[in-house]
């Protein structure tokens, strides 16, 4: 009876097969062959199977007429769905960063402060028309250089011309209030300055045609309080322009001082002799310069090839990182400026410091410039204590 319902099913089957029509296969997309191809196969193995479970059945119960049929099998028993627990939201606005009690949180938004990512220049928030090199102020008040060795300067994102030659970069104040600069009008040296505010009303110049100096003049620093500092190979003056007009000889009131740039909180002076140092050598400290020419001590300073101090907190990077190729750090050097605190920041992984790009925006927040190994820009805003930084979101 088996061998000859065998048969029996092998030739029905077979009366099947030879009268199936496969139609010629299409042509699918290559993101959506590998599907077809599984599900053809599928397809026709169901149907193959359904043929043979429609004759077994017919043949069997053709066959022996009291053969009764099972009750179906109950389908599956409805169940209702399991509740999903709601996924959690980070309740953390998008423009901060870290839990506000381990140090407060860090924004993620971009600083008013003039600011280069790569070539642009932001200047409030906003843009600043042309591609730029330099950048530097305080708020809305800022100088730059353009692509074009051209200087600016400004109160707003509109740039204005600062005229003349130049043969040395412009300096503007921590708080960007005042700038000053040396300007070559052809039969000698003058030493300007003016305020940032609109109309940029100048403060007079000082003649400098009869000072020889190799490397020429310089303007070291400009202070919050107006007063500017010119060093050349043998001369180191201060000027106060907000004052009376006059300069002084620096090497006469604080001899063995030399001023080789500012913060905002205060001057770096290095201990030696201008013309045995040229500024370069010594101890570095913070101090105030007053108009009569005195330098108050504020603080001591570590060595270091840039430095910014701000009211609470001074970051830098030690010696021998600057110089050569060398322009991005893996690391910032932090301490207090009474010398505690000593800490180092990071940037982000896959990120380095741009060594000349770093300022404190506030007392406890710093502001650096960052770069890639293949050369994309962004910034950082970073705290001390706990130490962290966090990629700023960019325009």
């Amino acid at each position: 009876m088996y061998d000859d319902l065998e048969q029996t099913l092998i030739r029905e089957l077979d009366d099947v097969a030879s009268n199936l029509v496969i139609p010629e296969r299409p042509t699918f997309p290559v993101a959506e062959r590998r599907s077809r191809r599984l599900a053809v196969p599928a397809m026709a193995a169901a149907a193959a199977a359904v043929v043979v479970l429609i004759l077994v059945v017919t043949f069997l119960t053709s066959g022996d007429p009291d053969r009764v049929e099972p009750a179906p099998s109950p389908g599956p028993t409805p169940t209702s769905p399991t509740p999903t627990a709601p996924t959690p939201t980070d309740s953390t606005p998008p423009t901060e960063a870290t839990d506000p009690a381990a140090g407060g949180p860090i924004s993620t938004a971009m600083p008013v402060d003039p600011v280069l990512v790569g070539l642009d220049l932001f200047v409030g928030g906003e843009q600043v028309p042309g591609e730029w090199y330099n950048a530097d102020g305080r708020g809305t008040h800022w100088i730059g250089r353009r692509a074009d060795e051209t200087w600016w300067w400004g109160y707003d994102a509109e740039p204005q011309r600062l005229e003349g030659v130049m043969q040395q970069p412009p300096v503007i104040s921590p708080s960007g209030g005042y700038l000053a600069r040396i300007v070559d009008e052809g039969n000698g040296l003058m030493l300007v300055g003016a305020d940032t505010e609109e109309g940029g009303e100048g403060f007079g110049g000082v003649d400098l045609s009869d000072i020889t100096s190799d490397p020429p003049v310089r303007v070291e620093a400009v202070t919050d309080d107006g007063l500017v500092v010119a060093r050349g190979s043998s001369m180191l003056w201060w000027w106060r322009p907000l004052v009376d007009g006059q300069t002084d000889d620096l090497q006469e009131t604080a001899p063995g001082q030399v001023v080789i740039g500012s913060t905002d909180a205060g001057l770096i002076v290095n201990e030696g002799e201008l013309d045995e140092t040229d500024g370069t050598q010594g101890a570095p400290y913070l101090a105030r310069l007053s108009p009569d020419g005195t330098l108050t001590r504020v603080a001591d300073l570590p060595t270091h090839d840039v430095l910014e101090a701000g009211a609470e907190w001074l970051a830098y990077v030690p010696p021998g990182t600057v110089g050569g190729e060398a322009s991005a750090a893996t690391e910032l050097q932090v301490q207090r400026l009474d010398g505690s605190g000593a800490g180092v920041l990071t940037p982000p992984d896959g990120w380095g410091f741009i060594v000349l790009g770093f300022w404190w925006e506030s007392d406890d927040r710093l502001v650096a410039r960052v770069v890639t190994e293949n050369g994309e820009s962004g910034l950082v805003r970073c705290r001390p204590d706990p130490a962290e930084c966090v990629l700023i979101d960019l325009p």
